[in-house]
């Protein structure tokens, strides 16, 4: 892809209140408006523009036609409308803000908590982002994947090299349905991009003085680096 391929960057850095938002308790990030919205189009569009939008001033300006060929859509007028629908749905989310340039429309990003607040980028991006790969687009795994298992990559990504996810909690932090979850870690494992084994927890009141817990670790093309290590921390449920 052009637009990846004007970045010096091999991967997609974004703050984890996407994910989750910051304070106590723990809040659902703007992820979940994706999720209940049905946005997986929207939910590309918007990964590719944080791929693109690598500088100040943090803008993208290209035509709906190519976006749509970016994200392997039918070159139409239908594919057109259906872009131009989903970039006015992420302005309604405080997620981007756009202008016309000459007919195209020219993209910005904005902070990715949803507060429509300009964006800008820390000095460090350390505990405060996850990263996602640029072979998510370049090995067509946006095309390949679910929402449902492109929201349980991104959460993925945004956990300790080895994670454990309590789905239980899925709602309740992350606005999303444990069934959700649940489907999209499935297809994460039926695609060999996800690890999945057993490990047992001291638990002093089960019968036998432990648990089973479910573990799991990403595999290529998502799994960490050793330079990411230092950076990663679980998120907590």
């Amino acid at each position: 892809m052009d637009l990846l391929n004007r970045s010096r960057r091999l991967s997609v850095p974004i703050r984890r209140c996407f994910l989750q938002l910051e304070g106590s308790p723990k809040r659902p990030g703007p992820l979940a408006a994706f999720v209940r919205g049905r946005r997986a189009v929207a939910l590309d569009l918007w990964l590719l523009l944080h791929a693109g939008a690598a500088a100040e001033p943090w803008d993208v300006r290209q035509p709906a036609m190519s976006w749509g060929r970016m994200l392997a859509m039918p070159e139409t007028a239908a594919t057109e409308a259906t872009i131009s629908r989903n970039w006015s749905w992420l302005e309604k989310q405080g997620l981007v803000r756009t202008e016309r340039d000459r007919r195209i429309r020219k993209v910005y990003l904005l902070m990715e908590d949803g507060s429509g607040r300009p964006y800008a980028r820390s000095s460090g991006e350390g505990r405060g982002f996850f990263k996602l790969p640029y072979e998510y687009f370049t090995q067509g795994w946006h095309r390949k994947l679910t929402l449902a298992a492109k929201v349980a990559l991104l959460v993925s990504l945004a956990q300790a090299p080895t994670f454990t996810l309590p789905k239980e909690h899925a709602s309740r932090w992350y606005g999303i349905s444990a069934d959700t979850l649940q489907r999209g870690i499935d297809e994460l494992q039926s695609e060999d991009l996800l690890k999945a084994w057993m490990r047992s927890k001291k638990a002093p009141r089960a019968r036998f003085g432990f648990t089973m817990e479910r573990h799991y670790r990403l595999k290529a093309p998502f799994a960490r680096t050793t330079s990411e290590l230092s950076d990663l921390a679980e998120v907590p449920w």
